[in-house]
């Protein structure tokens, strides 16, 4: 994500996505080596996620999983999905398909995704900036839409969105959220995992919160970010072009593999410079561009 008027410098980003170097201290710290090795990824899983079309720069171990690009979740049932599905596309199947997963939402002749908030003391705050976000999705008048429900209702959810302190990265940044990736068996990712700690219950920035939610609710229905292919669009690091050469060699594919374009949008060189799935988060709100409804429209037209 990024602001609509400069890149990215400083300041909190999703989760891990702004360049720096991890510094390795020369001191012997135990403690240390031992965090940097529970996080830290061997070649082999740099590889996996690789050439599951995802960028390894900055990923780490979570959980059981791995973070990558900045804001997504894969456990290794998702990223042998992901790998999968790229290598499907490597073998001559279309690969045009702003960007999207492979993986969608079903939605019929129209579905209402359920949301639910459990944030503790930051549920308020919480339940303002879904209501903005989910009336950014509603008031377009998709097949697809959401209905927030009460944090005491008996329904199920859809997709859950918690409040957490969601600790540091390995580089020392401040993890501000994380999406459980993307759809499966055509129902959307849950849950979304937001720190509770950064958006805590004073709060100010509702705006900017509800971009950052209608961000991850993105991927939870299938959006890739729409600088996939040059994160020095949106966050000043390498390109991603030019990283994953390291690690995909000839007959390997191209980088652009396991995101589909989606028509009617730029490429990412051309560049959407205030879209909402953008990686790296800046300080302004940003509602849906126009690049954007034709991406959202693509995926979820109107009834």
């Amino acid at each position: 994500m990024k602001t609509s008027f400069s890149k990215l410098k400083a300041g909190y980003v999703l989760i891990l996505l702004t360049g720096i170097a991890i510094a390795i201290s020369c001191k012997k710290n135990n403690t240390t080596n031992e965090n940097q090795d529970q996080t830290q990824l061997t070649k082999d899983e740099e590889m996996a996620i690789a050439k599951a079309g995802f960028s390894p720069d900055n990923a780490f171990k979570k959980d059981g999983g791995y973070v990558v690009e900045g804001d997504i979740f894969l456990d290794a049932k998702n990223l042998a999905t992901q790998q999968q599905i790229v290598g499907d596309l490597r073998q001559n199947k279309p690969k045009t398909e702003q960007y999207r997963s492979t993986n969608i939402v079903n939605v019929g002749t129209s579905r209402v995704l359920k949301i639910k908030i459990d944030a503790g003391t930051s549920q308020k705050v919480f339940n303002d900036a879904a209501t903005e976000a989910i009336k950014r999705y509603n008031d377009l008048n998709l097949k697809l839409s959401f209905k927030l429900l009460d944090a005491s209702s008996a329904e199920t959810a859809d997709i859950s969105i918690i409040g957490a302190d969601l600790g540091k990265a390995p580089n020392g940044q401040t993890i501000l959220g994380q999406s459980a990736g993307f759809p499966t068996n055509g129902n959307p990712a849950s849950p979304i995992k937001l720190s509770n700690v950064v958006y805590g219950p004073t709060y100010a920035k509702n705006s900017l919160l509800a971009t950052v939610i209608a961000h991850e609710i993105g991927h939870a229905i299938g959006f890739r970010h729409t600088d996939y292919a040059d994160r020095n669009f949106s966050c000043d690091i390498q390109t991603y072009n030019s990283w994953l050469g390291k690690y995909l060699k000839q007959n390997e594919g191209q980088a652009d593999v396991g995101a589909v374009l989606i028509p009617g949008t730029p490429k990412a060189e051309n560049g959407d410079p205030d879209s909402w799935m953008l990686a790296c988060l800046g300080e302004n709100s940003r509602p849906f561009t126009a690049y954007d409804l034709v991406a959202l429209k693509a995926l979820y037209p109107v009834k």
